[in-house]
């Protein structure tokens, strides 16, 4: 192949390797801001007794790692990524119906504050 056939394959494939790698970079970035943000705020909502806040952000977050897991399998087909999948699914359907009980008023979860007050008294 000589190089004009190259770079005519190239531009046929319409695959930028520069958004790509913005892209792969983006995701990277997403993932540490999203990590440096929910822990505060799911330590906060631990102090506060809003636990609806933590099977949220809890929810989202597995919904996120099951995303990126499903991608990855598409093209690696590995039971690693597999088996991410099966307990991504697993804790998102738990968060969700946690999340669900605890603002819906289904069932009564701990409650950190409430534990610490029996122990003083």
């Amino acid at each position: 192949m000589d190089k004009d056939e190259i770079l005519e394959k190239s531009r046929a494939a319409k695959k930028d390797e520069g958004v790509e790698y913005a892209h792969s970079k983006g995701n990277s970035l997403g993932e540490k801001i999203l990590a440096v943000v929910s822990l505060p705020m799911a330590i906060f909502s631990i102090v506060i007794g809003e636990y609806a806040i933590i099977w949220a952000i809890g929810a989202m977050t597995f919904a996120h790692v099951l995303g990126q897991s499903l991608s990855i399998f598409r093209f690696t087909k590995r039971k690693y990524h597999l088996a991410w999948i099966v307990l991504s699914i697993v804790m998102l359907i738990v968060f969700l119906v946690q999340f669900l009980a605890e603002t819906q008023g289904w069932w009564v979860t701990w409650r950190l504050p409430d534990l610490l007050a029996r122990r003083q008294a």
